[in-house]
């Protein structure tokens, strides 16, 4: 079980990494052309704003799995290092299965609107508008495999030591 999500966390974390760099690219080049449209040829770009908005949904909650995935996600550390490795393994374990919980939450309760909002589609593009919310839960998904892998790997030789916490501060 524990090589299954580890590989799965790794396929995971690279179709993160690619829509994300994807999408990043796309839009990067969506504003430089309808800047030059609106700007030089004083023709605006109708679509570019909600396309905008649905990559930029797409990237934020995607890229939130790539954060638990290298555990760069915020965390309130100032309790945690000061505690003893074998406590600090279960207290960060509680906090990643209550992370988990939320995010599963998320994902049972998006899917209503999710269902709501997929008849629909946005004005000046042909996607429904479901694909926005639709980002929420699979970055929820790919974040959860992300922790399940964290708390399967975390050791008490993990915990932060005396000397790292006087380096953060």
């Amino acid at each position: 079980m524990k090589v299954f999500i580890h590989k799965l966390s790794k396929i995971l974390e690279l179709i993160a990494a690619v829509l994300c760099a994807t999408i990043l690219a796309a839009l990067c080049l969506i504003i430089v052309y309808s800047v030059i449209m609106r700007s030089i040829f004083n023709s605006p770009v109708t679509w570019q704003y909600e396309l905008t908005l649905v990559g930029l949904c797409w990237v934020t909650f995607i890229g939130m799995s790539m954060t638990f995935s290298r555990e760069e996600h915020l965390r309130l550390t100032f309790v945690s290092n000061k505690l003893q490795p074998k406590i600090w393994c279960v207290y960060m374990d509680v906090i990643d299965v209550l992370l988990i919980a939320f995010l599963v939450a998320g994902i049972i309760f998006s899917s209503s609107i999710i269902q709501s909002t997929w008849v629909t589609y946005y004005k000046t593009i042909p996607i429904r508008n479901g694909v926005y919310y639709l980002a929420f839960p699979i970055g929820c998904a790919f974040s959860i495999v992300h922790l399940i892998r964290l708390i399967m790997d975390r050791r008490p030789e993990d915990a932060p030591t005396a000397q790292e916490n006087k380096e953060v501060v």
